[in-house]
């Protein structure tokens, strides 16, 4: 019985995990892409985004998913909020970028 009851919390956990589209394999926001049919909104591409990224348009952090803000770039766009680069995919860091919406920086993975 134990045993029946710890596989159910894991594949609750498991499901609960990822299931937003957000995050560093997301395809909502943070993701890698090549086009905008990888991602639910729009695929992100240039200089400041290595491999690509999944973002979404948005003119204030309401509108982003938790885990993201919504940074005064590309007319507006929800990027992963971090703390540190290892928080980020490979090629990305952890930098401070103007909010869109309200004042302020935020920390999101850029390059």
């Amino acid at each position: 019985m134990n045993r029946l009851v710890l596989i159910c919390i894991v594949l609750v956990a498991a499901s609960a995990c990822g299931g937003d589209g957000v995050g560093n394999g997301g395809d909502v926001v943070g993701g890698p892409c090549a086009s905008s049919g990888d991602c639910e909104y729009r695929c992100q591409l240039g200089d400041d985004y290595p491999q690509g990224t999944c973002v979404k348009p948005c003119t204030t952090d309401d509108q982003c998913p938790d885990g993201t803000h919504c940074i005064n770039t590309e007319g507006g766009i929800c990027l992963l909020s971090c703390d540190v680069p290892a928080d980020c995919r490979g090629g990305y860091n952890c930098a401070g970028k103007e909010n869109r919406g309200h004042g302020g920086d935020s920390l999101v993975c850029t390059n």
